[in-house]
């Protein structure tokens, strides 16, 4: 017997051949003891982990903590080796599980069972992976034996990445692309209504196509029952475990419908007008004598990374988490705190707490920030450790002298293309996207107008203007009550927009010089050479280009929402679109997709480039809008018998 568990050792230590190497487990020294209870292996078939699904074990601790969620006192990790020898830590954290009881419409959570602690974690390679769980605290640290569990194969993309084939745009691990199409879901409103609210977003999204929505935490304001919001009582302990189980609930509904979360922990307006609330407000208790001070303080950091680290310990695992965004418009604190603002400050604190969540965080989700004042940054969005640029823009009546709203946005293809124009710019090798937008009033709360726009014309052109401006996603709309109200019209534009995106060439993919928009807006003219031309200069072309593949949106720039609004009869409009600098003589297919009532393909014919290379598309009665995707004919290589004499 002592032979064979000599073997054994031997064998966990140095492996089977074949098997990748499993470095050894540390020895305890008077740490905690480690009870685990289970793993959800069983959820899966054959008790096989699905490629970039979540392992989950669950486990006790012998010692009770004061503060559980302090990794000063209690530290809790999970180290996975994977089949290729890759090494991961990934943080555990203090769980409770609630039960959600249902009536008229609204819920209640009581808790059920004791509380545990669990490790969450999203396998990358299929095969034999190895782990263990390590504790420690202020008596020392303990370890558990090693364990393994199995990893099949499945058809899930995994995590997001910026591209490799194209740094403007996003990818799946397994290289597939990922554009955007969705809108802000950004809180639940009432805390009763947690679950059913998301229920009916995320399965709307599901079934119109739309795959992304942005939604917020604060992580700063006292009682904040409106919005998941996980240090609401105190500074870095008593997290709310009953909103957190069900932002669990949640993600697993994002799971189920294909919807991917950019994920805001924490809200610029804590620090405005709701900084007496405030649980960094030194009157509340805590470190900072005045708003700015969220950047510098020692202290102040110190509870941050300690959210930070519960966040991404509980969800991090989730594949459907785009990035975690540290920021909800960060530059709007310059107007409430002008004489402590210290544009340093605030880059050197992305870049701190960027580097943290990228060096706890074992699945590497992107991070990023957010900005508003319809203002780029590019020396925040240029920081290496932020994956991509986000700017927020809105047509506001009667607004801004420093900025383009009104009446330029009463055209919001026109206004869109302007602010995609901008923070495309605004960085190098990097998407962009437009975080949020939509119709205000002058008092900048939602406009009349949208409910007047009831089949969501604004909407319509708004998403299509973006994509088509470069944008790594359309923007996403802020309006997401009156996608409730206009159910099913409103809906229906991602379902189009998402079919003509689909199979999209991601490779060289890039912006064209868009014809008939008003160039003023960005402050300089587009020197490049005409991508378009038209007989008709009401019909409005933007479109994206790779190699010889087009893909063009074709406007009647007359359909705005403001003339619907307003009841202002839009004629139809005819003509002839050139698409220029295509090869002459060769043939192209040219697919014409309806973006309205069937949203399809309705028309399919082969056109052959004129002599100078541009190619013509008639346009006839055209009332809204078209879309045409261009690609060449191939042609077949046919191979010659060679004869040797």
């Amino acid at each position: 017997m002592m032979l064979k568990n000599l073997a054994l050792s031997i064998l966990l230590l140095f492996g089977l051949p074949g098997m990748a190497r499993l470095a050894p487990v540390p020895p305890s020294a008077g740490g905690p003891a480690i009870t685990i209870l289970a793993t959800n292996l069983a959820d899966y078939p054959g008790g096989k982990v699905p490629r970039f699904s979540k392992f989950e074990v669950t486990f006790t601790l012998d010692t009770p903590y004061s503060n559980p969620f302090d990794p000063g006192e209690i530290k809790v990790d999970g180290y996975f080796t994977s089949p290729g020898n890759a090494a991961s830590v990934q943080p555990g954290f203090y769980y409770q599980a609630y039960q959600v009881f249902r009536s008229g419409g609204l819920e209640t959570y009581s808790p059920t069972g004791n509380p545990v602690w669990k490790v969450r974690f999203s396998p990358n390679q299929v095969g034999t992976y190895q782990y263990y769980l390590r504790a420690a605290d202020r008596n020392g640290v303990s370890t558990t034996a090693n364990y393994s569990f199995e990893v099949s194969p499945s058809g899930i993309g995994g995590f997001i990445r910026v591209s490799a084939r194209n740094p403007r745009y996003f990818e799946f691990d397994n290289g597939n692309p990922f554009i955007g199409f969705g809108l802000n879901v950004a809180w639940w409103g009432d805390e009763r209504q947690r679950l059913s609210t998301y229920e009916y977003y995320l399965s709307r999204m599901g079934e119109y196509k739309a795959n992304l929505a942005r939604v917020w935490m604060t992580n700063s304001g006292k009682d904040q029952s409106w919005i998941l919001s996980i240090q609401d009582k105190k500074l870095g302990s008593d997290y709310n475990l009953e909103e957190a189980w069900a932002f669990d609930k949640i993600l697993d509904l994002a799971l189920q419908n294909g919807v991917y979360f950019l994920l805001t922990l924490d809200d610029v307006n804590q620090y405005t007008y709701n900084w007496p609330d405030n649980l960094y407000n030194s009157a509340s208790g805590g470190p900072l004598s005045y708003r700015s001070a969220i950047f510098t303080d020692p202290q102040a950091r110190k509870f941050q990374q300690r959210i930070f680290r519960y966040i991404v310990a509980r969800w991090g695992y989730s594949a459907n988490i785009l990035s975690w965004e540290l920021f909800n418009e960060i530059d709007e604190l310059q107007w409430s705190d002008p004489e402590n603002w210290n544009p340093q400050a605030v880059l050197d604190w992305h870049t701190e707490m960027a580097d943290y969540l990228k060096a706890i965080d074992a699945h590497h989700h992107l991070v990023n920030t957010s900005t508003g004042s319809f203002k780029t940054h590019p020396d925040l969005y240029g920081l290496a450790q932020l994956a991509f640029a986000e700017i927020h823009f809105y047509y506001v009546s009667g607004c801004c002298s420093y900025a383009p709203s009104d009446p330029a946005g009463r055209d919001m293809a026109d206004l869109t293309r302007y602010y995609s124009h901008l923070v495309y710019n605004s960085v190098t090798g990097k998407p962009s996207l437009i975080g949020e937008w939509g119709l205000l009033n002058e008092n900048w709360l939602p406009s009349p107008f949208l409910v007047s726009d009831d089949q969501g014309v604004h909407l319509h052109n708004g998403l299509w203007s973006a994509l088509m401006s470069g944008m790594a996603a359309t923007g996403l709309s802020w309006h997401w009550d009156n996608h409730r109200s206009n159910d099913p019209a409103w809906w229906q534009h991602y379902r189009a927009i998402s079919s003509y995106f689909n199979g999209v060439h991601i490779p060289n993919l890039t912006v064209m010089k868009p014809l008939n928009v008003d160039f003023s807006l960005p402050g300089g003219s587009d020197d490049r050479p005409d991508a378009f031309s038209s007989t008709n200069p009401h019909l409005r072309v933007m479109g994206l280009r790779s190699g010889n593949r087009v893909y063009a949106w074709v406007q009647n720039q007359d359909h705005t929402w403001w003339n619907y609004t307003h009841g202002i009869v839009v004629s139809p409009q005819s003509g002839t679109i050139s698409i220029h600098d295509l090869t002459p003589g060769a043939q192209y297919i040219v697919e014409t997709w309806d973006t309205y009532t069937t949203q399809q393909v309705v028309s399919q014919v082969i056109r052959t480039a004129l002599a100078d290379g541009s190619l013509l598309v008639n346009v006839a009665s055209l009332r809204t809008d078209l879309a045409y995707k261009l690609r060449p004919v191939l042609v077949p290589r046919i191979f010659m018998p060679v004869i040797v004499d």
